[in-house]
């Protein structure tokens, strides 16, 4: 790899006939992506940094009706299968990539239940044939809903009134030391 050529920070997670790949690199509105049934390439120069990657699948996957989208930070891509099955890894070779990462947010197992999908509303994933930009900008933060405000704390309700016990904890304690007092005073003398 040339010194001025990076990996970009690439998360993928799957269904049984899905996979989900995710390049986490700013600014990639113009990348080069190559998807072919077997693999991908993937090009983008970022702050005058080649950022790029090649991976052969671990089994096929099909180009046409898998679907991508372009933000500002990131790009998503939706991958088919060709067969509907769990994959061990995302490519063929064994090797560990450094770059290659789980999507832990998209992440399903085999065995976990429900037929749930991952929330990509906004994603506008019509773009597939052309790489035209980040799309309608104001759908994509639609879906992205909002903390909103929390307003005041008010109190912590079904919580009682400790306030009247706060100078009872020293009444008791002098009490008690009187009590002592009064046990070394009042002993009879032999």
């Amino acid at each position: 790899m040339n010194t001025n050529e990076r990996h970009p920070q690439v998360l993928w997670a799957q269904r049984e006939g899905l996979l989900y790949l995710t390049v986490e690199l700013h600014d990639a509105q113009d990348a080069k992506i190559d998807l072919t049934e077997s693999s991908i390439d993937f090009s983008n120069t970022t702050d005058d940094m080649l950022y790029k990657f090649h991976l052969d699948f671990y089994k096929p996957i099909n180009p046409k009706e898998s679907k991508k989208t372009l933000t500002g930070r990131k790009t998503v891509m939706l991958l088919e299968k060709q067969e509907d099955e769990w994959w061990p890894r995302l490519t063929k070779d064994t090797k560990k990539l450094a770059f290659v990462k789980t999507d832990f947010d998209h992440w399903k197992d085999s065995d976990d239940s429900g037929d749930e999908e991952p929330d990509f509303s906004g994603m506008d994933f019509s773009q597939m044939g052309g790489m035209g930009g980040m799309g309608d900008m104001a759908s994509m933060m639609g879906g992205m809903g909002g903390m909103g405000g929390m307003g005041g704390m008010g109190g912590m309700g079904g919580m009682p009134d400790l306030s009247a016990l706060a100078g009872a904890g020293a009444a008791d304690e002098a009490a008690d030391e009187g009590e002592d007092e009064d046990e070394a005073t009042s002993k009879p003398k032999d």
